[in-house]
């Protein structure tokens, strides 16, 4: 019961889009030096993830 509980949690968590844009900006941050990025570039891409994640909340809250 207890990796079903799991399986399902991360199969949400996996499919929220504010989940997936949160990932996306941690592993920006943490490949930045690797990609090249100065830290301006890595906080504009933040503040962009940022916006989409709240931006994200006000649509799931309008849907309920």
């Amino acid at each position: 019961m207890r990796e079903w509980i799991l399986v399902q949690t991360l199969k949400r968590a996996i499919s929220s889009r504010k989940f997936l844009y949160t990932a996306i900006g941690c592993i920006a941050t943490l490949l930045s030096d690797t990609l090249g990025l100065n830290p301006e570039e890595v906080k504009n891409i933040l503040f962009s993830i940022a916006a989409l994640v709240g931006a994200q909340g006000i649509a799931d809250v309008a849907k309920k």
